[in-house]
């Protein structure tokens, strides 16, 4: 999330505003938003070895494309090919090709706290090739450019991308990439159309900047906020210190996106579409008021620009190519990763198909349940299904050759099954 430097206040004035900002949001949120008619894994049950499934699985190392709002996600989302949604605690990742590359897209929150976060979350989850971040932020550029800054700093520690994805953003800056110049001010609900007196484009250079101006704290989502301030994915239809003047770039989470990049050895890039800085047509004056009219200009830019990265990326050899995961009906099932999940020493390995079959079952189960009222007959009966579900994949796993997983793998899948048998 952005802000611009043109905003001069106290620290703590500063965050008062962004707190009343989020309030006036979830106020207004409910009326404003409308899902999107995406074909999506449905909604994955609360046990880790679950997941929603669409489809096939796709095949790692994935790229893992993060943005902190809904609305930063939404269009990245809108643009995928999903085939699992996975639970990572407060967070779902969505699991399937972006751009040709195998990808998992989440949306991490506001702030340094919960994008660092989030990077730790997918990381210790999912094999990873690289790391994207799309989103808006305040800049020395104009509304609706895409900044594509060469290193970021925290204020304490500067990070630099790798030569290797500043070259293929480069490359993407010479092509044409489709970028919106005409919004609707206000977003949501939608106001009168508004556009720039100018052709958007991709400048990347620069050193970008994150600052936290929450003191350390993780900025919660608000369920029912919105495209801004919420905890859901699809919808459509800040203070902080004054920066150096240099900064290209000055938003809440990237810097923190690519240290946590750079200590796992994943190579990062973060694509900043403008939201508030120059070449505004109404003449707003900054933040608060600039973001609010051109964050979805913005973040469909910044989606853009990534989106173009990705594939000039995949054609590059950079990121690996996807192969082609079918579709199928939506609904509960094993996790894709579930036997590493259940066990560590599981890793690359696969379950024989009756021992997963058991597991499928078990989650859909779950999902049931989930869906029942909580304390009912039919949420009691859908948790005794699930515990005979899940001793019929330990009795499975039970009867198969031991060759083909290894007795410490096998060892870890058979009590993890045999601790959701006994309801544990």
């Amino acid at each position: 999330m952005g802000y611009s430097r043109r905003v001069r206040c106290g620290r703590a004035s500063c965050i008062r505003a962004l707190l009343v900002a989020a309030s006036v949001a979830v106020v207004a949120a409910p009326a404003a938003a409308r899902p999107l008619r995406l074909r999506l894994p449905p909604a994955p049950p609360g046990d880790l070895l679950c997941a929603g499934r669409a489809g096939a699985c796709v095949a790692p190392p994935y790229v893992l494309v993060v943005s902190a709002l809904p609305a930063e996600i939404e269009p990245l989302l809108a643009a995928a090919r999903l085939r699992e949604a996975v639970s990572l605690g407060d967070r779902t990742a969505w699991v399937g090709t972006l751009g040709d590359a195998p990808a998992v897209l989440v949306r991490g929150g506001i702030g340094l706290v919960n994008a660092a976060a989030t990077v730790a979350r997918v990381r210790d989850r999912f094999p990873l090739a690289g790391v994207v971040l799309a989103g808006v932020a305040g800049s020395d550029l104009e509304i609706g450019d895409v900044a594509v800054p060469v290193a970021w700093s925290d204020g304490t520690t500067t990070t630099a991308v790798a030569p290797a994805l500043v070259a293929i953003a480069e490359q993407v800056a010479r092509r044409p990439v489709r970028l919106d110049r005409c919004t609707h001010v206000p977003p949501e609900p939608p106001g009168r159309r508004v556009c720039l007196g100018r052709r958007p484009r991709i400048v990347v250079g620069g050193v970008g900047v994150s600052a936290d101006p929450f003191g350390g704290a993780a900025f919660p989502c608000r369920p029912g906020g919105g495209p801004v301030f919420g905890c859901d994915e699809f919808f459509r239809g800040v203070g902080r210190p004054a920066a150096a003047a240099s900064a290209r770039a000055e938003d809440m989470e990237t810097a923190a996106v690519a240290r946590a990049a750079a200590a796992a050895g994943v190579p990062f890039i973060g694509f900043r579409g403008v939201s508030d800085g120059g070449g505004d047509p109404l003449g707003l004056p900054g933040f608060p008021a600039q973001f609010f009219a051109y964050y979805r200009l913005s973040a469909d830019n910044a989606a853009a620009a990534a989106l173009a990265f990705l594939r000039r990326g995949t054609a590059a050899g950079v990121f690996p190519r996807a192969r082609r995961a079918p579709a199928s009906a939506p609904r509960a099932g094993a996790a894709c990763d579930w036997e590493r999940v259940a066990s560590a020493a599981c890793a690359g390995a696969r379950a024989p198909r009756a021992v997963t079959a058991g597991v499928a079952r078990a989650c859909a189960a779950l999902a049931a349940g989930a869906r029942a009222v909580p304390g009912s007959d039919a949420a009691r009966a859908a948790a005794a299904r699930a515990r005979a579900r899940w001793r019929d994949a330990a009795a499975a796993l039970a009867g198969a050759p031991l060759a083909p997983l290894g007795a410490t793998c096998r060892a870890g899948l058979a009590a993890a099954l045999a601790a959701r048998a006994a309801g544990s």
